[in-house]
């Protein structure tokens, strides 16, 4: 045996250590702060899903799909077209005050901003947790936006509010939508066997489309399945004409959920 191959006998193998990013999110509004963090139900005031409970609700949905709950992968779906739906309508409203502000040729306007914004880490552990921070940022940028108009002149103070207002109900409406799953530990099989986990899951969540209950339609960022090769076509469909399917859902959100939401895996 050579020197080298003798050395290269000895010498431990090198073995990559898990991966892990930075992702830091800048938030320049209180209007977007308060939906960082939320609020508990107080005074008689309901409580409000901020982003980091948003992000421990998916968070067991996500550990719910991997393990092949077809309930889970029912409320990725849902999430993932509230969280479509709820972007399409903050772009909206953006794109109509840049509209009033570009309207004048003669005057250049520059977006307000914060002396000192507010730097957030994230650590999700799904792209489903950082959707919604990208939704927030969404928000953020229409704030900023909206006040500008209004302190220049463009836009009067009722007509700012009520866009606000709508941009604040439709992040509220996308991150409610992960509320209502239960962790049953229930799967696919059970539900095909009737089996009692099945049952009480079903009396819990409702019924399912049969295509999420097969397994021919999954959340486009679904996770593979524990044990199982991924299949093609089957993500990134629409989940509205299944909505018939549905019953009404149970909003009580999972025990294992807590207020701040924050996850330490990537």
């Amino acid at each position: 045996m050579t020197d080298a191959s003798t050395a290269s006998a000895s010498t431990p193998a090198i073995v990559p250590g898990r991966l892990r990013n930075f992702v830091e999110m800048t938030i320049q509004t209180r209007q977007a702060q308060r939906l960082v963090q939320g609020r508990r139900a107080v005074d008689g005031k309901p409580s409000i899903i901020g982003l980091y409970r948003y992000g421990a609700m998916v968070r067991t949905i996500w550990a719910g799909a991997a393990r092949d709950d077809p309930y889970a992968d029912w409320y990725l779906l849902k999430v993932e077209q509230a969280l479509t739906e709820s972007k399409d309508e903050i772009a909206t409203l953006k794109q109509t005050i840049e509209a009033n502000m570009a309207r004048g040729p003669a005057m250049k306007v520059g977006l307000a901003h914060s002396l000192e914004p507010a730097n957030i880490e994230l650590t999700f552990s799904n792209p489903y947790g950082y959707m919604g921070a990208w939704l927030l940022a969404d928000m953020d940028e229409l704030v900023l936006a909206a006040l500008t108009a209004r302190h220049v002149g463009l836009m009067n103070r009722d007509e700012s509010e009520r866009m606000l207002g709508e941009a604040g109900r439709a992040i509220r409406r996308a991150f409610a939508t992960a509320q209502g799953y239960r962790a049953t530990a229930v799967k696919r099989e059970d539900m095909r066997q009737g089996t009692r986990r099945a049952e009480r899951a079903r009396q819990a969540m409702g019924e399912l489309p049969q295509a999420v209950l097969d397994g021919d339609l999954r959340p486009e960022h679904a996770p593979a399945i524990e044990g199982v090769q991924p299949s093609h076509n089957t993500a990134g469909h629409s989940v509205a004409s299944y909505d018939d399917a549905t019953t009404d859902e149970v909003t009580d959100t999972d025990a294992t959920t807590d207020e701040h939401g924050d996850d330490d895996e990537s």
